[in-house]
């Protein structure tokens, strides 16, 4: 019964998912402006870090800098903006995010698992273009008019 789940005493089927499954996901990190130009880096690399202690690999980092923010956090208007692209099992992002919200450094965070790849879309198909036909009633007033 490895594959069952008891919720409240009731047996249903679990949709957790297996181990070995490596997923793809996005994370959003806003830092702390007090940390400067300087500190920024450190951050990024302790970030860096944590995600490959919890046997993820990462695929791209994007810095996106110092930005400002639409509304204030903690106080702060502007953050340091960082990407990271990593894939990795489901099981590693919960305390991923445990050590990102003790940081207090990071304002802000969010891991998005990022879906398959969408197919590519097939191009449009080709419409028929019509010749305008007049109306029967624009073609009487026409007429009408020419007579006048």
């Amino acid at each position: 019964m490895p594959d069952k789940c008891i919720y409240m005493g009731v047996v249903r089927g679990c949709n957790s998912v297996k181990r070995g499954h490596v997923r793809d996901y996005e994370l959003v990190v806003v830092v702390s402006p007090e940390n400067g130009d300087d500190g920024f880096p450190v951050t990024v690399e302790r970030i860096t870090n944590a995600i490959r202690e919890r046997g993820c690999e990462i695929a791209n980092v994007e810095e996106w800098g110092r930005r400002r923010m639409a509304y204030p956090i903690r106080r702060y208007l502007d953050g340091y903006y960082v990407i990271f692209h990593f894939s990795g099992e489901p099981s590693a992002i919960r305390p991923l995010e445990s050590s990102l919200d003790l940081a207090d450094d990071v304002l802000r965070h969010l891991v998005v698992r990022l879906d398959e790849p969408a197919p590519a879309p097939s191009p449009p198909e080709e419409e028929s273009v019509e010749e305008p036909v007049e109306e029967p009633v624009m073609a009487a007033t026409a007429a009408s008019a020419e007579e006048e």
